[in-house]
């Protein structure tokens, strides 16, 4: 049983009166002892013979009622920690760290729309190179930035301009100019949205044999820092509700997020599909 669920039941026997230790997350005697405690005045609601389950079981079936207490679906109430506790963890942890359940992000799925037929990057990348060139020195154009820009990395260098590929760089000029008139400098900035990660770097993919997107300058990184390679939507400050407006607008020219696609490396977006 994981420790933050142990903390949560802790809490919850705290709020009854059943238990007087902290909620550390640590298994005491006295823990249990609140635990069966709470499962006997709840009985209807658990296993028949649940009371006499080892007590890490009976640990789970309190924390699964617990759950449930919240509006969360736990089913079935049986002390085991399969998926549907697993899930139920996850949400009940965003509630109580965000204030509110987490979104149910896959009614809103990425636009399969490709207006300007960006090529696939898949396989030996044939169509990369067929499309853009050979990756590693692409024909670069500048696109001002209508807000202003740090990287990401040293905040107190200001960016005014993205180099990019010459074949993205109209497509890219109309994303910026959209999201601008939507967010305005101001939220731009409060959203993190000011901080740049970067767009042309040649080399290859991280963790990977293929040549990354950035090879080409056809991918642009945003605030790094909350959005790293490794994390996924359950972390990654770009999954947010409030990224709707700049999520459609890239979808909507044929970029594709990577966090929204294959949910990790939240930070990137390429004019290269997948």
């Amino acid at each position: 049983m994981l420790k933050r669920a142990v903390t949560i039941v802790q809490a919850h026997l705290r709020g009854a009166g059943l238990f007087n230790g902290p909620a550390d997350g640590a298994v005491t005697p006295a823990f249990d002892a609140a635990v069966l405690a709470a499962l006997t005045a709840r009985q209807a609601e658990i296993p028949a013979g649940a009371l006499g389950f080892p007590p890490r079981r009976r640990a789970i079936l309190l924390f699964q009622l617990v759950c449930k207490d919240r509006g969360i679906p736990c089913d079935p109430v049986d002390g085991f920690w399969g998926p549907v506790t697993q899930e139920a963890y996850d949400q009940l942890v965003h509630l109580l760290d965000h204030g509110s359940l987490p979104r149910p992000w896959r009614d809103d799925e990425p636009s399969d729309a490709n207006p300007h037929g960006w090529p696939r990057d898949t396989g030996n990348q044939a169509a990369m190179r067929a499309f853009y060139g050979p990756p590693g020195a692409p024909p670069i154009t500048r696109v001002r930035v209508p807000w202003t820009l740090r990287l990401a990395w040293n905040k107190s260098q200001k960016v005014t301009h993205i180099g990019c590929h010459s074949k993205v760089a109209a497509s890219l000029d109309r994303v910026l100019q959209k999201v601008h008139a939507h967010y305005g400098e101001a939220e731009l900035k409060k959203l993190r949205l000011d901080l740049f990660g970067g767009c042309f770097a040649n080399r290859k993919k991280r963790g990977g044999t293929t040549w990354s997107t950035h090879a080409w300058a056809v991918a642009i990184d945003w605030d790094p820092e909350r959005n790293p390679l490794n994390w996924g939507r359950d972390r990654a400050s770009l999954d947010a509700p409030a990224y709707d407006f700049w999520w459609h607008a890239w979808e909507a020219e044929g970029w594709v997020s990577l966090g929204r696609s294959r949910n990790f490396d939240w930070m990137h977006v390429q004019a290269a599909r997948l």
